[in-house]
Formats: C-alpha cells, sequence, structure tokens
C-alpha cells in the first residue's frame, strides 16, 4: 500500500486492528499484550523508557488536564509533548509539541518507516499483530525522543491497565474523575473500573488523584495502594488535579516554585477542539451560535448542561445527538435535556435531532428515537442534520452538537473548511 498523504497513511495504520472503530470482544491480557509491544518497540529501536511522563487516566477530563499540565509547563520554559486520543480532526492533533502538532510530512516519514519495518520483519506472535493504537503510541514515543522533549503528558487510551501507553515511565501518574463507562469492557462496578484505571501505577511513582464521588474514594483509600497517593483540593477536578500534580512535582524538586497567576491565566484561556467549543455563523444576515461539545457520560453530559445554562441562560437549545452503543444513553439525555416521563418528549423547550455518526460502534437514528426519546426528530445523515438545524435556527435558538466525538468531529471537519 502506498502512503502519499494523510488519508493514505491512517488507512494503513487503520488497517490493523482498531478498537476505536470495532466493538470489541476479549477485553484481557491475551488481546492486550503489554508485553509484546514492548518487544516491538524494542526491535523497532524506541527506546521508550526514555521518556520523561506524566501518565493520566480517568473517565472524564484526562485530556482537559493533560492539556492544563502540558501547558503550564510548557509556559515554565520546558519542551513538552502532549499525546491526546481519541483526535477530532485530524490524527495529527494527537501528539503534538509546545502546542504544535507534528506536522504532516513528518507524520508521513514515520508511518513510512513503521510500514517498511513490518513488511520487513513481518512480526506476528500468536497471530496477533500490532494494533492502530499502538503504531500510533510508537510514532509518539519515536517523535518525542528524536525532538529531546523534557516531559510527555500522556492521555491513557482506553481504561489504563492494559493501554499502550502503559508501557511509559512515568515520574507521576494522575486519576481523573471515574464514573462508569465501557462497562461491559472495564466491569460495571466502580471497583472493577478502578482495577483498570489504576494499572498505571508504578512503584514508587506518587499517583494524584482528582475530586471523586465517594464511593470511588472510599475504594481507593480501601486497597492501601503501595506508593504516596496526593488528595486533590475539592473543585473543579480538572483544575485542582492538575494543580496537584504540579505542586507534587514542586516538591519533588523536578520542576521549580509553582505560579498559580500563571496557571489561573492558562486554565481561564485553555481551548480544546471539541470541548465546549463555540462557534459563529451568518445564517439570512443573521449571527448565530453553535457549541460542539464531545460530551458522552453522565457527568460530562452533566457538566455541559450546567454550562450551557451559565453562559447562555435565556436561550432555547436545539441538540444533535449521536451516541455509541456502550454509553449510557438514557442517563446522558437525562442530565442533558430533562427526564423522560413515560416515553413522551424529555423537554418541551428544547428539541433533539438524532443522526448517525459511526456504523459499527454507534446507535442508528431511528433506534435512538425509538428507545429513548419519542418526539425527537431524526437525521440520518449528520452533515444534512446539522446544516438543516443551522438554517433553521432563531435568534434566541442554540444549536449543541454532541454526544459522540465521532459526530463532533465529522461536523467541525465541514465547519472548519467553511462548506456546511
Amino acid at each position: 500500500m502506498k502512503i502519499s498523504d494523510l488519508e493514505s497513511a491512517v488507512k494503513y495504520l487503520k488497517s490493523f486492528t482498531s478498537y476505536e472503530d470495532i466493538i470489541i470482544g476479549n477485553y484481557d491480557d491475551k488481546a492486550f499484550d503489554l508485553s509484546r509491544f514492548r518487544r516491538f518497540l524494542r526491535k523497532y529501536g524506541v527506546r521508550y523508557d526514555r521518556v520523561r511522563a506524566i501518565h493520566i487516566a480517568g473517565s472524564k477530563g484526562k485530556g482537559t488536564t493533560a492539556s492544563l499540565l502540558a501547558g503550564y509547563l510548557q509556559k515554565q520554559g520546558k519542551k513538552v509533548g502532549l499525546f491526546i486520543s481519541p483526535y477530532v480532526l485530524s490524527i495529527t492533533d494527537s501528539i503534538e509539541i509546545d502546542g504544535v502538532p507534528i506536522s504532516e510530512d513528518r507524520f508521513l516519514k514515520y508511518v513510512r518507516k513503521l510500514q517498511k519495518f513490518i513488511d520487513k520483519e513481518k512480526i506476528v506472535e500468536k497471530g496477533k499483530m500490532v494494533t492502530y493504537f499502538e503504531l500510533l503510541t510508537t510514532i509518539m514515543f519515536q517523535y518525542f525522543l528524536d525532538e529531546g522533549v523534557g516531559f510527555a503528558v500522556l492521555e491513557v487510551g482506553l481504561g489504563g491497565r492494559l493501554d499502550s501507553t502503559n508501557v511509559c515511565k512515568p515520574v507521576s501518574t494522575v486519576l481523573t474523575s471515574v464514573e462508569k463507562e465501557h462497562e461491559e469492557l472495564l466491569g460495571d462496578t466502580y471497583r472493577e473500573i478502578l482495577n483498570e484505571k489504576l494499572g498505571i501505577v508504578k512503584k514508587g511513582v506518587p499517583l494524584i488523584v482528582s475530586p471523586q464521588k465517594g464511593i470511588v474514594k472510599a475504594d481507593i483509600k480501601k486497597r492501601r495502594l503501595k506508593v504516596p497517593v496526593i488528595w486533590a483540593r475539592e473543585g473543579d477536578p480538572n483544575y485542582e488535579g492538575a494543580k496537584a500534580c504540579l505542586f507534587d512535582l514542586v516538591g519533588r524538586g523536578i520542576i521549580d516554585e509553582f505560579d498559580e497567576r500563571l496557571f489561573l491565566k492558562i486554565y481561564h484561556n485553555l481551548s480544546i477542539v471539541g470541548r465546549f467549543e463555540v462557534e459563529k455563523f451568518r445564517v439570512g444576515g443573521a449571527s448565530r451560535t453553535a457549541i460542539f461539545d464531545i460530551a458522552h457520560t453522565v457527568d460530562s453530559g452533566r457538566y455541559l448542561r450546567a454550562r450551557l445554562d451559565r453562559e447562555f441562560p435565556d436561550a432555547d437549545f436545539r441538540f444533535l445527538i449521536s451516541m455509541m452503543k456502550d454509553k449510557d444513553v438514557d442517563g446522558f439525555l437525562d442530565v442533558l435535556v430533562g427526564k423522560d416521563l413515560m416515553g413522551r418528549f424529555r423537554s418541551k423547550k428544547h428539541e433533539v435531532t438524532f443522526t448517525n455518526s459511526h456504523t459499527v460502534r454507534g446507535h442508528d437514528a431511528s433506534d435512538l428515537k425509538k428507545r429513548f426519546c419519542k418526539e425527537a426528530s431524526v437525521v440520518v445523515d449528520p452533515i444534512e442534520a446539522f446544516r438543516g438545524l443551522l438554517a433553521g435556527l432563531k435568534k434566541d435558538q442554540v444549536l449543541v452538537v454532541t454526544g459522540s466525538h465521532f459526530l463532533v468531529g465529522e461536523v467541525l471537519r465541514v465547519v472548519k473548511r467553511r462548506t456546511y
């Protein structure tokens, strides 16, 4: 397969098993074998253990916490790599240094090098080859090593214990807010979920715990982890978790004194693609507003709702929603648009339109309407749905695109090109 551009590079990478795009059958050490991945990295020649990492797991806020830490360390004069997933617009957004994504040319160079190596070595162990996310992780490590970053802030892709990023050698580990998600894989109790997420804990490396629900906090305390556990203060989990991590790094002499004014400035100015991203449009000569947010869990839906009410208190919201089959759709809709009363529409004030965004993992839009919101509208094509809703927005209405990063990414790519 010839790799000539970014599209063909992504196609090549995703020709390997991509757990983002399938419904996972077995989530265990056989399917996600980190020892196999370590052997691959060593044979490929990537000294991943030389990357000084801050490793972040959790259910909600991983990307925001990671971005806060990377932004602060960069402003303090450090060269900082950031690895986040899943990407919303472009695969190159997953890997950046000092706020700048890896260039397409550089990314293509790494993919071609991997292709050449894999074709030559024919690496297969017990019928298993490297996965898409392992290859992306390999590119990340190689890039950060080549560029000599001082720190690499790494967001876990799924769970923690079996995630490919868990081969790293961290100076700090961070657990952001934990809630029930991916229950068919990680387990349907907090204890089972924490077994996976706390799998990033390493001997002698402090664990920073962001503010948590009481049941989560109690479970962690019962475990008597054999590492220093630092509990962040109550408050905004992203802010307090990142701040506690930086305080710990200062205390251990890894970075210089903490500048809270600088950190607060970074926090207030933080902008992340697909995280409450506000876009303005001209519709019939008038200005209209759309908000893009990849919220897809109950807690993130609750947070999105609170922020919508705070920043647009007089608005009438129109929601464009697509959701994956492994999400708590009912719980998400309850906190976002109101309780479902005997199958009736969840809120007379808000209009909901369901659409499709992933043919394998996603709910069919008609199924969402039938099962969760009988008076909602259905427009199967997400771009057609967005265009129609935007064209029909009234001056007191705000369009909210949410429920899945697949949906937000597909629509935002069109918006950024201004081809809507």
